[in-house]
């Protein structure tokens, strides 16, 4: 009988650990893909901030987005290239971390942003 119940609680602690770990592996990456979001939003809003003056440029700021952040660096002229701006957004979603790098190129005479590319870099 002894045996019989061990092998059940056995069987049972087995259960919970499987069932632990598949539901952290999924909670982190709906952690991760929450972080994207998060870098993609501080990236459109660094476009915005362009947008609205041609001349903008940060060291640093960060902007909240729900329960997430992010930190936003714009990087003008000197990151690369005249008439261009570099932003780096870092998404932050508990302890995942993703991160989006954007240029945009702007018409010194007209003010007019096109974004050349924008992209996912390695943190």
């Amino acid at each position: 009988m002894l045996f019989i119940g061990g092998i059940i609680v056995e069987i049972a602690l087995a259960g919970a650990f499987i069932s632990y770990y598949l539901s952290q592996s999924g909670f982190g990456v709906k952690m991760s893909v929450e972080a994207l979001a998060a870098a993609e939003a501080g990236v459109q809003d660094a476009l915005i901030k362009i947008i609205r003056d041609k001349n903008f440029s940060s060291a640093g700021y960060n902007l909240t987005v729900g329960n997430r952040s992010a930190n936003i660096v714009v990087c003008k002229d000197s990151c690369s290239g005249t008439g261009k701006h570099k932003i780096t957004s870092t998404g932050t979603a508990m302890l995942k971390r993703r991160k989006i790098e954007a240029i945009a190129n702007v018409n010194s005479t007209t003010g007019e942003v096109k974004i050349e590319s924008i992209q996912e870099a390695a943190i």
